[in-house]
């Protein structure tokens, strides 16, 4: 890599262009997506953390592809589907991936057991401090444990999520592609190798300006609750 100062304004711009190649998005949105993506590759900047609520009301409007899209992007990956939520405690707590979880609306709709202690996970990891406690061991020398939830979140479902998820999230809502609307077909082998230097550019400016980051306090509009201040 150059040892040229990376400029993060050209990285953004880059970003929105790589995305635009594969999903229909507004500029707005684009815009979100990307410092999201920068989001995800600084996690030690920020005490909060929004989600992205990738949703719509009906299939094939791009939410997976979307995802796979961002999964080469992002800070360490982590892409799936159905997950226990004791894998999904652990995982978190073990490696801080950034999560891009599909078809939460099946998750959801669910065992009303299961969906309640995934709701809870994911709403405890909004903030740096979540935690979830679980029991380990076995017999009698069975315990709990508190385990770290606080990790960036991508959510993508049809519908929309739980009331409390979605206070914590920035709605990004899809739509069924029109005849005009023209995207490149994402093969992720070809993808994967033109993200390669877009993702190591946002890892090395994310890495080089941590401590701005962390120092940073934005003036934020007095119209956002304090929940939307929180994750801006």
């Amino acid at each position: 890599m150059s040892d040229t100062p990376l400029d993060g304004a050209a990285i953004l711009d880059s970003v929105v262009a790589f995305i635009r190649r594969f999903v229909v998005l507004t500029d707005s949105q684009l815009i979100v997506i990307a410092l999201w993506v920068a989001h995800s590759h600084a996690p030690e900047a920020v005490d909060i953390t929004p989600f992205l609520a990738i949703n719509s009301a009906e299939k094939r409007c791009g939410k997976t592809k979307l995802l796979e899209v961002l999964k080469l992007l992002v800070r360490n990956p982590w892409l799936t589907g159905r997950v226990t939520a004791a894998v999904l405690i652990r995982k978190v707590h073990a490696e801080c991936p950034t999560l891009l979880l599909d078809e939460s609306d099946a998750a959801f709709a669910g065992n009303k057991e299961y969906s309640e202690a995934l709701r809870g996970v994911l709403n405890s990891g909004h903030s740096r401090d979540g935690l979830a406690s679980c029991c380990v061991g076995q017999g009698s020398n069975i315990t709990y444990q508190d385990f770290r939830t606080f990790c960036c979140k991508a959510i993508a479902g049809i519908g929309r999520l739980p009331d409390t998820v979605a206070d914590r999230s920035i709605p990004i809502r899809l739509k069924r592609r029109a005849p005009n609307e023209k995207v490149a077909r994402f093969r992720q082998r070809e993808a994967r190798t033109s993200a390669l230097e877009l993702h190591d550019h946002l890892a090395a400016w994310a890495k080089n300006n941590l401590e701005i980051l962390r120092d940073l306090r934005p003036a934020l509009p007095d119209a956002l609750s304090d929940r939307q201040q929180d994750g801006a």
